[in-house]
């Protein structure tokens, strides 16, 4: 019986040794370019570069949440309906998001020092609307009566996947790909383009809808991770760095 219990308590240490929280705070860095309702968009003049910060907690080696505030140069230079159209703005995203690794990871453990993962959440991205309905008519766009120029907070869902290792007892670096999907058709200023309003009958055939539009950022991009929060001291059986 005392076997059985000493079995079971080190078995609950271990488990307990092993769940200790931990944080990360991180520098990503890399380019984003922008997919639409533009076409023919060129691909060397449309990557921007963008950069940001993150918090990640970690709940355990496999399970994470990050917090991220992003600064992006988005741009594209392209066509639509075969006339020239293109866009240049600043967005600022602010995002939420799950992360899972594949394979057990901890910065700085001897053992557990290489992952893939996948990451995913919500999201709000801040940016200029440039509401403009000479320039819309000229390439056929539709133009709404009551549209304006404004800024938008435009919500979106970010994910994507990368890789991450250790390079130190505290820093950690990664490869990272994301998508992002907006809920908004505004990021190229053709806001529902292809509408079309009927003045005989004066309905409006609308053709986007917050879950149904274009427009999506996609980003590569390297981040750098520093571990300020250990969650306790060493464990050297288990080789636990939390």
């Amino acid at each position: 019986m005392k076997r059985l219990l000493l079995v079971a308590l080190s078995f609950i240490t271990l488990q307990v040794a092993q769940a200790q929280h931990t944080a990360d705070i991180g520098l990503w860095g890399g380019l984003g370019t922008y997919s639409g309702d533009m076409t023919l968009v060129e691909t060397k003049s449309s990557l921007g570069p963008g950069a940001g910060v993150f918090v990640r907690y970690n709940f355990n080696p496999r399970y994470s949440v990050r917090g991220t505030l992003m600064l992006e140069r988005i741009k594209a230079t392209g066509e639509f309906e075969s006339s020239l159209w293109e866009f240049n703005k600043t967005v600022t995203d602010v995002s939420a998001m799950f992360e899972f690794n594949f394979f057990k990871y901890i910065i700085g453990s001897r053992k557990q020092t290489v992952t893939t993962y996948l990451i995913g959440g919500i999201g709000v991205s801040f940016y200029p609307y440039d509401y403009d309905p000479v320039a819309l008519n000229s390439v056929g766009a539709y133009a709404d009566p009551l549209g304006e120029s404004k800024n938008l907070a435009a919500l979106n869902m970010p994910f994507g996947f990368g890789v991450k290792f250790n390079i130190g007892e505290r820093w950690g670096v990664g490869v990272e790909t994301q998508f992002r999907k907006y809920f908004d058709d505004k990021l190229d200023n053709l806001d529902d383009p292809r509408a079309n309003f009927n003045q005989t009958t004066s309905v409006l055939t609308e053709y986007t809808s917050p879950l149904h539009n274009n427009d999506w950022i996609y980003h590569l991009g390297v981040h750098v991770c520093y571990r300020f929060y250990r969650g306790g001291k060493k464990c050297p059986a288990y080789d636990n760095i939390n």
